[in-house]
C-alpha cells in the first residue's frame, strides 16, 4: 500500500476511534443528568449576609443516594430523612471569608419544582464583617462532576445592581468585589457586572464537556462528514477538488447553528420560551439520527444548513435558562449571555478546525465513503436511537456507566 494511502487509512482509523469514544461517553452521561448547575444568591445588608442556595435533587441523589427504594422517584420523605447528611455535605463545600462567616439556617429547607426538575432550597444567614470584597470557596460536587457550575448572584444594599459570576468548584477560592452604584447614575441596572472570563470559559466548557454537548459534537460531525464530498446523481459520492469547496459548506453549517443557538439562549434566559429536558433531550437524539441517515440516503435534500439551524434552536435551551433563574437586570443578563455565546463560538471553531484538517486529508481515500461516512453514520443512528428510547421510556439499555 502506498505511503499516502496508509496515512489516510491511519487518519480514518483515528477519526472512527474518536467517533466511537463520543458514542461510548454520551449515553452513560446522559443517563446521569443534564449539565449540572446550582444557584447561589447572596444579599449583603447591615446585619450580615442572607443566602439562598438552590441545589438540584438529581445531583444530590447522584452523590448521596437519596432514592432508597430505587424506584427513580425522589419523594419528600426520602429527602427529609437525609437532610442532616445533605446539610453536612453542602456546608462543608461552601466557605465565605475564609470561614469567618458561619452559615446558619434562616428557614427550614424546601423543595421547588422547575422545568428541569426539583431543587432543594436552603435559606441561610451569616453574621460577620463582609468588608469590601467577598472571598468564596465553592466546592460543591467537585469530586464527582466536572461539568458542575455554581451560578452566583451578588447583591448589595445602597441601590447597586446585582452582579453575576460563574463558580468553578475546581478553581479554589476566589475574591469578588461587592456590587456598588456608580456616583451620579440614576439607572442602577446600567451598572450590572458579569464575570467575563468565567462565562467565556463556560461557553467553551459547554461545547467540549457534558453529555448533551458531546451529542452536539456527534451531530456536528455527522453534518460535516459529507462536506468534503459531492453527491452524484446516482447517489454515490465524489471528493471535492479544492479545499475551498469544503470550507464554505462547513462554515455555513456552523454559522446557522450559532445564530439559532443565540436565539434560544436569549429566549430561554429571558423566560419567553421554556422547554422541558424531557422534550429537548430526545429532540437532540432525533437530530443525530436525521443527520446520520441523510449520509446514507438523501433525506434532507440539500437543506443541511436549515437542519443545522433547527438543531441549534433545540440545543440553545440550556445555559441561558439557568441564567434566567438569577433574575438579573437586563444589561447584566445580556452581557453574561454574550460572553457565554462567544465562548460557545470559540469551542465550535476549535472542533471545526480539527475536523476540517482531518476530513480534507481523508477526502481522496477510496475508503472514506464506505468506511468513515457510511460506517460512522450507521453506528451513530444505532446509538442515538437507543439513547432516545432510554430518555423517553426511562429505561436502561446500554450497559456502560
Amino acid at each position: 500500500m502506498p505511503f499516502a494511502e496508509r496515512r489516510r487509512a491511519g487518519l480514518a482509523t483515528a477519526l472512527l476511534f474518536v467517533l466511537a469514544l463520543l458514542l461510548a461517553l454520551a449515553p452513560g452521561a446522559a443517563r446521569a443528568h443534564k449539565a449540572s448547575d446550582a444557584y447561589l444568591q447572596i444579599q449583603r445588608d447591615a446585619e450580615g449576609l442572607d443566602l439562598r442556595w438552590d441545589i438540584a435533587l438529581r445531583d444530590l441523589d447522584a452523590t448521596l443516594e437519596l432514592d432508597r427504594d430505587g424506584d427513580r422517584q425522589l419523594r419528600w420523605g426520602e429527602v427529609r430523612s437525609r437532610l442532616d447528611d445533605i446539610r453536612a455535605y453542602a456546608f462543608a463545600r461552601l466557605q465565605l471569608q475564609q470561614g469567618r462567616c458561619a452559615l446558619v439556617e434562616a428557614r427550614p429547607p424546601a423543595i421547588e419544582d422547575r422545568v428541569d426538575g426539583a431543587y432543594l432550597v436552603l435559606q441561610l444567614h451569616a453574621r460577620c464583617d463582609t468588608g469590601s470584597t467577598l472571598e468564596i470557596d465553592y466546592r460543591l460536587f467537585r469530586e464527582i462532576d466536572p461539568t458542575h457550575r455554581g451560578l452566583l448572584r451578588l447583591a448589595s444594599d445602597g441601590g447597586a445592581s446585582p452582579a453575576v459570576h460563574s463558580l468553578d468548584p475546581a478553581a479554589g477560592s476566589v475574591t469578588l468585589p461587592w456590587p456598588s452604584a456608580v456616583a451620579g447614575s440614576s439607572t442602577p441596572a446600567a451598572n450590572a457586572e458579569s464575570d467575563s472570563p468565567g462565562f467565556f470559559r463556560d461557553g467553551i466548557h459547554h461545547i467540549l464537556i457534558g453529555y448533551d454537548h458531546i451529542l452536539f459534537l456527534l451531530c456536528l460531525l455527522c453534518l460535516l462528514l459529507p462536506a468534503v464530498l459531492l453527491r452524484r446523481g446516482d447517489g454515490g459520492w465524489t471528493p471535492v477538488r479544492h479545499w475551498r469547496d469544503a470550507i464554505w459548506p462547513m462554515l455555513g453549517i456552523v454559522t446557522m447553528f450559532t445564530i439559532a443557538h443565540s436565539i434560544t439562549l436569549a429566549l430561554a434566559g429571558l423566560k419567553i420560551v421554556s422547554l422541558s429536558p424531557r422534550i429537548v433531550e430526545p429532540g437532540i437524539a432525533i437530530t443525530i439520527i436525521l443527520a446520520a441517515v441523510d449520509n446514507l440516503r438523501p433525506l434532507l435534500r440539500g437543506r443541511r444548513k436549515l437542519f443545522s439551524f433547527l438543531f441549534g434552536l433545540i440545543h440553545g435551551f440550556g445555559f441561558a435558562g439557568a441564567l434566567g433563574e438569577l433574575d438579573l437586570p437586563l444589561r447584566g443578563f445580556v452581557l453574561a449571555l454574550l460572553q457565554f455565546n462567544l465562548g460557545v463560538e470559540a469551542g465550535q471553531l476549535m472542533v471545526v478546525a480539527v475536523a476540517l484538517v482531518v476530513l480534507l486529508s481523508l477526502r481522496g481515500w477510496r475508503g472514506y465513503a464506505p468506511v468513515v461516512l457510511r460506517g460512522g453514520s450507521v453506528v451513530a443512528v444505532g446509538v442515538a436511537a437507543i439513547w432516545f428510547c432510554e430518555r423517553v421510556f426511562d429505561v436502561k439499555i446500554l450497559p456502560f456507566a
